[in-house]
Parts: C-alpha cells; structure tokens; sequence
C-alpha cells in the first residue's frame, strides 16, 4: 500500500514503517487465522500510526467478544463506538480490504513492525538511561539496575511469544473405544488417575471448565501436575500454563514426583545412588510424554486461547492447565471497573475457549479469606477468590482441604491427619462428593486411599 510523500514525512523521525503495519491489518481483515496470530505477536502499540493502533485495539476488542471480522462488522462497530473517522473513515478499510496480497508476506510485514517498535522502545530507554546517567545518586548500582531493568523489559517481548515442549515425543492415540474399555467403562473423558474421582465425574470432557481452589499451600499446583502427568501417561497432549512457577520448577516437580524423590534433597544434591537411578529412570519416561509448558508470566487469555490452538493443532486427545486463574492479566487497553468484574470476564474467556477447542480446561483458583474467618473451614463455592461468575461458569468445581492441627484442633469436619480431601462441591453432569488422597510432601505425591478406589 503506497502511501504520499507527504503522509510518509509526518511519520519520518523514529523507527516505523506504514505499509507494513496497514499491510498486517488487510492480512487480518482478510483471514481469522491471521487475526490470532496478529494478536499473539502484536500488541497494540507497536503500531506508530494513531490510525493502525486504533484499528488494531478494535480488532482486539472484536475478537475478544468471539465478533466476525470483516469490513461490514467492523465499520458498524467502529460507528457504534463513533470511532469509525479516528481510523480513516470507511474508504481506509475498503481500501485494507483490496490489498489481498498482504496474505502471502503479512509475518514479515509484522516482524518490521515488531521490529520498528522495538527500535523504537531501546530509543525511548536509552534517552532515560541518559537522564539517569547525567543525574545519577552517589549509589551507581541503583543507575545500574534500572538500566538493565529498562533494557530488559525491551527484550521481554521475544520471550514472551514462546512456549516450551517437555518433550517432542508423540505419543500414539488411542481410538475413544479402547481407552473406555480399557478403563473399565469408567472414564469417558480425560481420566484423572484416581478411580473414585473418575467414577464421579466419569473422566474430565471435552468443553468442560474445571475449577480447582484451594488455601495457600495446600498442594493444589501439586495436585495440577499430577493430573498433568496421569493424563499424559495415557497418552494425552497436556498445554500446561504457569504464570506462578518456571518451567524449570515443573519439570523438577515432574521429576520428583515420578521418581519418588523428595524434593529437597533432590534441590540440595543429596540424592543416594539408587535414587540417581530412580531420577534417570523418571527423564526417561517424562520424555516420551506430550507436556508442552508456557511459563509466561502476565499472559491473557487471548493468548493462552491463540497459543493453545497451535500448541494442540492436530492433537487428537488433550487438555489444558492453567496455574492459576488470578495471576492472569486482562486484554491490553481493556480494564475493568475492578478486578472481580475482569477475572469473571477471564473465567468466561475461559469457558468459551474450552468449547471452541473442545477440550478439557483445568483452572487453578485461590480462595478469598472469608474460609479462615468461619467456624467451620471446610471451603464452598463462595470462597472463590474474586468469584464473581467463576461458579456460574464452571462445569466442576473442586476444592482440595486439608487441616492444619495448630489452628483447626477444633474443627469437626477436618480431614484426618495426613490426608488431602478433594472435595466436589459442583459436577454439573453427576453427583457430588469427597475424595481422600493421601499426599506426600516430599515428592508431590498424591495417591488415593485403598478403601476408596476399591468401592
């Protein structure tokens, strides 16, 4: 798309290219694909024309309400917001819409803007490293950490754009009929590994949000990897989204917890030889398992929604985790009047995303601290921290409780010692109720009571 001379010299000075950014527009207007992927690798301000930014939020803000993006909606929501003349006015987005060619280079055109952007934000870094420089305090080391702290959070964005596999090993699907029967007819769905809490929620299914809350440290990111890791061993693809833990944290929770190896020791390098053998064993088997991990901190859920479909792009069988629902940031630009209204818009998000890729979703939630101050501490839907809709929208809510004898001597219903009480306190498709496993610390470990998965 030529632009005058003119229109190109008010836009001379810092780092940009027009045609660029209109030429990932038109790509956008022209293919849903694209408008993912744009909304994955762009962010709103790495367009430098106010027109293009514009254009790019409404785009965002289209796909966020699940809106088609073409020329007669977009210009009908644009005049419902009065924002149709701050982008050009309709002949702009007829005339993005003519330029079909942009779809065949449009990833280049967005790496020059990403590019430009970037350009132009070290520009805007060095200038205040300057200042720093010029005005700087006796104590050098607080110029220098704030430097590097500029100039990292500039490269950021390359990292953030990548999700890291556990492993490239495929694992063989199995067909639905063998692994219900397999299963004893048990699980229909992904099977979480513990036989009471499959035969009542008849495995987890595709569409379906599940809620896990929990106190702090009670083990519920334990308990969400050792779903991961059942589910994985049974040959599902598994997109795991932490936005609490490192990817590296993960995989020594993986390691330890399939090899039976405290963590602890494994952290301090006290490991016996047997228990080396027992490590070596677990990489081993991790290795053949599909786990493919995100570790982004302050993803959306756009993205968690754009990464996830490529992540699990012809996946037969899979689920996504995310760790955990509170940590998630709101659409760019997109602020709520408060945060519980964002987190039951992002619970929502969530729900949708679960259908449109008809898997299931496992979300981790915190509970408000309304549990502690009851006399009875056993959690209900209601201490769903920030809750909101979150209840509403979830298929399966679970809660993971276990006492503490120190504050709870009292309590009645408290598990007993030593035990994890997963309580189902919603099952929109079944029946409710608890489940006791046992956990051990050491090595994040849950297993099921005897005298329950032999009912």
């Amino acid at each position: 798309m030529d632009l005058s001379v003119a229109e190109r010299g008010t836009h001379q000075g810092l780092p940009n290219n027009p045609d660029a950014e209109a030429n990932v527009l038109s790509a956008m207007l022209l293919s849903s694909e694209v408008v993912e992927e744009a909304l994955t690798e762009l962010l709103p301000d790495d367009f430098y024309r106010p027109m293009n930014k514009a254009l790019f939020e409404t785009m965002h803000d289209m796909y966020d309400r699940s809106m088609p993006i073409d020329s007669i909606t977009l210009i009908d929501y644009l005049n419902s917001q009065n924002k149709l003349q701050e982008v050009g006015g309709e002949a702009y987005i007829l005339e993005l819409m003519g330029q079909t060619l942009s779809l065949v280079n449009w990833q280049h055109h967005a790496s020059i803007v990403r590019r430009d952007a970037m350009l132009r934000e070290i520009i805007g870094a060095t200038n205040q490293i300057n200042q720093l420089a010029y005005n700087a305090p006796t104590d050098t080391k607080e110029v220098v950490e704030r430097a590097e702290s500029m100039l990292l959070s500039v490269t950021d964005r390359e990292v953030k754009n990548a999700y890291k596999p556990l492993n490239d090993f495929l694992i063989e699907a199995f067909n639905e009929a063998k692994e219900v029967c397999e299963a004893g007819g048990v699980a229909a769905g992904v099977p979480t590994g513990y036989p009471s809490l499959d035969r009542m929620l008849m495995g987890l299914r595709e569409g379906q949000l599940v809620i896990i809350g929990a106190r702090p440290a009670v083990g519920k990111t334990s308990f969400a990897l050792n779903l991961a890791l059942n589910a994985a061993s049974e040959g599902y693809t598994v997109a795991f989204f932490s936005l609490e833990m490192s990817g590296k944290e993960i995989a020594q929770r993986f390691i330890c917890a399939h090899a039976q190896v405290s963590m602890s020791n494994f952290r301090t390098g006290k490991i016996s030889p047997q228990e080396w053998a027992n490590i070596g064993q677990a990489a081993e088997d991790l290795s053949r398992l599909d786990i493919l991990i995100d570790d982004t901190p302050g993803i959306t859920v756009t993205e968690i929604r754009a990464k996830a479909r490529r992540m699990l792009h012809n996946k037969e069988k899979a689920i996504i985790i995310l760790d955990y629902l509170q940590l998630v940031s709101p659409p760019a630009g997109r602020r709520a009047e408060s945060r519980t209204v964002e987190v039951s818009e992002m619970s929502r998000a969530l729900k949708i995303m679960a259908k449109e890729l008809s898997v299931p979703v496992i979300s981790l939630s915190q509970l408000s601290r309304a549990v502690e101050s009851r006399t009875g501490k056993r959690p209900q839907l209601s201490d769903l921290r920030e809750s909101g809709s979150i209840e509403q929208d979830a298929d399966i809510v679970m809660f993971l409780d276990r006492s503490s004898n120190e504050q709870e001597a009292g309590r009645e219903d408290r598990p007993p010692e030593g035990i994890t009480r997963i309580i189902v306190a919603k099952n929109r498709s079944g029946p409710i109720g608890d489940v006791d496993l046992v956990f051990l610390a050491a090595s994040t470990k849950f297993y099921e009571l005897n005298e329950h998965a032999e009912e």
